[in-house]
């Protein structure tokens, strides 16, 4: 059987920016970021890829480390409708590829699940028979580093160069045609990559998605949902005030006779392409706690909101949890129920508070 291999990104805990940044999205003209993935990889998978010597050498890899001319780049996650509803033109895809012997020699595939553990991306190879390496990317890290236009799935074509591989062509939503896509990768091998480049259109976030990225709050609505999360996780009437982080956000501080407490308006993009950004503030204490959930939007299958029994049990699930502390996303434990997508985004956005605890520690708010 073969063991998938799994993404390590080394700085991303250090260098992770605010939870709700919107993060560049790299466009046609912009370079593979310098990542290194730590591998353990089947004999095929490593072979396929090229990989073999470094990875038995320093038991990582880069994208600059895989044979080919083109890489192709699907971003997928297991629970996105779009994503399993297209999954069967991406397989058609490589096999037209790897059918042809000189594309086959030309072409790499691979896959991330952004927000996927291991078994999600296994199940996921498992019912759609898969058959290219596919990547765990449980705490969105590669997404980040890339950029989200606005969920998955999303193919990304890289060309190799000089300095790297470099962004030529991007697909967003489900694949019309794999056919189609043969041509486009026999006309990037043979074309020069200014042309190329000159032709692709620009990635942007989804229109769509942009109208939603507000949270619809005037500001002292956002207050008051601020201080009914702190009175709700046991902090009765707070003075409160507000830091701003270096990134520009801002972050609500709270103090009573209990303790410092303090909360943080979070947005985060969507991750498949019909779905809407979730909007939510987290209430964490001065120990690092996660004390309160307040949900301001959020929606479920067929892009229905939660249901306020559906918020308390979300609820209920993250009281306790230490930003500090990673702990694994299971879905069939801690997942709302048809709302998966989302209520990763909750769990993985705890994790993201961490620099934002020290930096208010630090600064003598805590």
């Amino acid at each position: 059987m073969k063991t998938p291999f799994f993404l390590v990104l080394l700085l991303a805990a250090l260098s992770a920016s605010p939870v709700g940044a919107a993060e560049k999205i790299i466009t046609p003209g912009d370079y593979f970021p310098d990542y290194r993935f730590s591998a353990d990889l089947s004999t095929a998978e490593a072979a396929y890829l090229g990989v073999t010597e470094q990875v038995d050498r320093k038991g990582s890899f880069r994208v600059e480390d895989a044979w080919g001319e083109v890489l192709v780049l699907e971003l997928f996650n297991r629970f996105c409708y779009g994503c399993q509803q297209g999954a069967p033109v991406v397989n058609r895809f490589y096999e037209l590829t790897a059918s042809d012997p000189a594309l086959s020699r030309a072409v790499r595939f691979f896959g991330v699940g952004v927000g996927n553990g291991r078994k999600s991306v296994e199940d996921f190879r498992k019912e759609f028979n898969v058959p290219f390496p596919l990547i765990p990317d449980p705490s969105f890290s590669i997404l980040d580093a890339l950029g989200n236009p606005g969920g998955t799935p999303y193919t990304m074509v890289f060309r190799r160069t000089g300095r790297g591989f470099l962004l030529v062509q991007t697909h967003f939503g489900i694949l019309d045609s794999a056919e189609d896509l043969v041509d486009e990768i026999r006309e990037i091998l043979k074309s020069d990559v200014k042309q190329l480049v000159s032709k692709a259109d620009t990635v942007e976030l989804a229109p769509w998605v942009r109208k939603e990225m507000g949270v619809g709050l005037e500001e002292n609505e956002i207050e008051m949902r601020v201080l009914k999360s702190m009175e709700r996780a046991g902090y009765g009437s707070v003075g409160l005030y507000s830091v701003t982080l270096p990134e520009g956000e801002k972050v609500f501080i709270g103090e009573s006779g209990r303790g410092k407490v303090f909360s943080k308006v979070i947005t985060r993009l969507p991750v498949c392409d019909v779905c809407h950004p979730v909007h939510f503030i987290l209430t964490v204490s001065a120990m690092g706690k996660v004390v309160d959930l307040e949900v301001i939007s959020a929606t479920k299958y067929w892009n229905k909101p939660w249901t306020e029994g559906e918020v308390e049990r979300m609820r209920k699930t993250v009281l306790g949890l230490s930003v500090f502390e990673r702990r694994g996303f299971d879905p069939a434990v801690d997942a709302v129920s048809s709302a998966t997508i989302s209520s990763t985004l909750v769990f993985d956005s705890l994790w993201k508070m961490a620099p934002v605890a020290r930096f208010l520690k630090k600064g003598g708010h805590l």
